[in-house]
């Protein structure tokens, strides 16, 4: 019996969430899919039906703008990377993602990051940071894509 490798999907709630989700469902066959995201917002709507047999880990809402809360959100981060050892990480934002981008990539994990399609005129502020550590970046706008650091391959809704 083979062992999956360990993928962990973190994001921001809401729409970055909704990403996230719609992305990870295809990826639950290949992969151990560990999940992450901001703990005041459980709710069994918020983690879908599938919430009794996801792992899902709980982190500061933090935003770019609150500078003083992306310590205890790295901390929380770092203690997820450590204990699970994800062979990647996939993140659709915001700010909790590009922390995990960051520490992973310092890791040696490999990381994704997959634009939110929110951002329609430009790179989003949290993707603009991961973009420096990201190994594979995307957008889902085409028009944003420069083909080669920033990848365009369909949108996720």
């Amino acid at each position: 019996m083979s062992v999956k490798p360990t993928l962990l999907a973190i994001s921001s709630p809401g729409g970055h969430w909704i990403q996230l989700n719609r992305l990870s469902v295809g990826l639950e066959e290949r992969y151990r899919v560990v999940y992450a995201m901001p703990a005041g917002l459980f709710t069994s709507t918020s983690l879908g039906e599938r919430e009794p047999t996801r792992k899902v880990y709980s982190v500061v809402d933090v935003s770019a703008d609150d500078k003083w809360r992306l310590i205890p959100c790295a901390l929380q981060v770092l203690y997820i990377l450590l204990k699970e050892r994800p062979k990647a990480i996939l993140s659709t934002g915001a700010a909790p993602g590009a922390v995990a981008i960051w520490l992973g990539s310092f890791l040696g994990i490999r990381t994704i990051w997959v634009d939110s399609i929110a951002n329609v005129k430009q790179i989003s502020r949290a993707g603009k940071l991961a973009q420096k550590r990201a190994d594979v970046f995307l957008t889902q706008w085409e028009q944003l894509s420069d083909g080669q650091a920033i990848q365009y391959k369909g949108a996720v809704l």
